[in-house]
């Protein structure tokens, strides 16, 4: 009585200072937000065959969330903005997956369904002209997925493979798909469909598929009802779509260029191009074509004379961050290709043709304050193995040990910049130009060292001489031997100063090559083996590029 008095009290104070206006204006306000909140007026449960459903009647549909719970199982399902006509209620629905199908208000803004499940459902929510159908059936196992080589929502929407004469795609029968788009991925290929309102939405769910263009198919929900689709390939291909009303149909066709391949999985984003001469000489780096930007410096054409290159022509559709489109035209008349590439925004090329014959042509967004990389290099990569002793390659290790540095500076927050994050070719003259291009704060290069003398052991470090002021590549190299020794207690075999080295002398940026251990001793071989060396090399590399940093600043 007391409590209820105090209530009644501080109603009346705080309704007694408030002009009659503000009391005015706050009805109307509550007024308004109730007249724009939708109602659920009614919930009804059906079990068929293969499948249970729960119907949601909702008066002026706003939204939902959903989410599941594990112990007890059940599936949750927030009405955003919507209050419930009527009491709370449950339905016994005791069917082959639901128990029971409980609703009440949860919030003044929020109106719940849960649905009480049983061990082996699956489930997916769509939208319908009255509100929400909320579909549980048997979670199919995945060798039945495979057999079906469909993800199926309901009765009738769902995604499924097909093959025709004209190749392999998916036909997606969802609610809606406005606004659909596609991101290109490599390594390993894949095309990422999203719809970013399918107007249904299921569990994560996959099938194989082992086509011959198509590797697998798997669904994840995206935001409150999306839908991402990723298709895994075997090879590069182009898409193309066919809508109707209630369908999309997604198919795929092999490029119609050829002697060409995008990469996009790391830093370094490229085309190579086969037997294409683009540039001649390495040092004095002369070009064999003509480029131009458009006024709005997104779209870079590269025109050269068809002979030096045979590629055909076509189009490859690539929507990610760099690239919309990328298109090879030909000019009969004139006895040209051209190579061109349609940016997201302005982005600078590097077109180097390689000794082998492959012209790779580097995307790249020079950084700028804050934004200046540190180039990590892992030496070698592709067909150069570099020093090597039975199975065990330089290259592998230089690898290893420069993803672990990679992985320590992104923790501190630096901005780097791989090489290379996989066992690819790159030319030593190609990773200077690179790297200048990037505008690099600095460059680490990191190798494996190995003479005929097996008795030799330790760590280096090698750098150019400099003539500039300032922080140089001797400081640079001063630093990560010093770091090195400490945590590898490895031999000192000092500074070396290389300006024969492409890269240490073609670099504008201070730049080192860090020697960790010779792979031609035993026992630096040993502590190569070992992961924790591996890790202490990593370690210390990351602490010169952190010290370096602090004192360029």
């Amino acid at each position: 009585m007391k409590r209820y008095f105090h209530t009644i009290l501080i109603f009346i104070l705080v309704y007694s200072i408030l002009p009659i206006g503000s009391i005015i204006s706050f009805a109307e306000e509550v007024n308004i937000a109730k007249a724009n909140m939708g109602v659920l007026t009614q919930v009804n449960y059906s079990e068929y065959e293969d499948y249970e459903v729960v119907e949601l009647a909702i008066s002026g549909f706003k939204g939902y969330r959903s989410f599941e719970l594990a112990d007890p199982l059940r599936i949750v399902i927030d009405l955003d903005s919507t209050e419930l006509s009527g009491k709370e209620r449950t339905i016994q629905a005791e069917g082959k997956l639901v128990e029971r199908v409980r609703y009440a208000q949860f919030t003044h803004t929020t109106a719940r369904v849960v649905l009480d499940v049983k061990e082996g459902y699956d489930y997916s929510i769509e939208n319908s002209d009255s509100g929400l159908n909320v579909y549980v059936a048997k979670k199919l196992p995945q060798e039945e997925l495979n057999a079906k080589k469909a993800i199926m929502f309901s009765n009738q929407k769902g995604i499924k493979f097909f093959r025709d004469e004209s190749g392999e795609g998916l036909s997606l029968t969802l609610g809606k798909y406005k606004g659909y788009s596609v991101s290109r991925q490599t390594n390993p290929q894949r095309l990422t469909l999203t719809v970013p309102d399918a107007g249904i939405i299921g569990t994560d769910a996959y099938f194989n598929v082992d086509g011959s263009q198509i590797k697998s198919v798997s669904y994840k929900k995206t935001g409150k009802t999306g839908a991402g689709i990723i298709l895994n390939l075997n090879d590069q291909y182009q898409y193309r779509f066919e809508e109707s009303e209630d369908q999309l149909v997604m198919r795929l066709d092999k490029p119609s260029f050829k002697n060409i391949m995008y990469y996009n999985s790391d830093d370094r984003v490229y085309f190579t191009l086969d037997n294409a001469m683009l540039t001649q000489g390495d040092k004095d780096l002369q070009k064999l074509y003509e480029a131009k930007y458009d006024l709005s410096k997104r779209l870079y054409t590269i025109t050269f004379p068809t002979e030096q290159a045979d590629l055909g022509e076509g189009i490859l559709d690539i929507n990610d961050s760099y690239l919309r489109y990328f298109e090879v035209r030909t000019n009969a008349e004139e006895g040209t290709t051209s190579l061109v590439f349609r940016g997201k925004s302005k982005i600078s090329y590097m077109v180097y043709t390689r000794s082998s014959g492959v012209t790779a042509i580097t995307l790249i967004k020079p950084g700028s304050g804050s934004k200046m990389p540190v180039v990590i290099d892992p030496g070698h990569g592709g067909t150069a193995i570099g020093t090597a002793y039975g199975r065990l390659t330089e290259k592998e290790l230089n690898l290893d040990i420069a993803k672990r540095v990679n992985a320590l500076l992104e923790e501190k927050g630096i901005v780097t910049y791989m090489m290379r994050a996989e066992d690819s070719n790159v030319d030593n003259y190609e990773r200077a130009y690179i790297a200048n291009m990037l505008n690099a704060k600095l460059f680490l290069s990191i190798h494996i060292n190995g003479v005929n003398n097996r008795n030799v052991d330790g760590t280096m470090t090698l750098y150019c001489p400099s003539d500039n002021s300032g922080f140089t590549g001797k400081d640079f190299s001063e630093i990560i031997q010093k770091n090195l020794l400490s945590v590898l207690k490895a031999t000192d075999r000092g500074l070396r100063s290389r300006s024969d080295l492409i890269v240490l002398r073609e670099t504008e940026m201070p730049a080192a090559i860090a020697e960790i251990a010779f792979i031609t001793n035993s026992a630096d071989r040993a502590r190569l083996q070992r992961e924790s060396f591996r890790q202490n090399a990593a370690q210390g590399l990351c602490d010169s590029v952190d010290q370096a940093l602090q004192i360029m600043k």
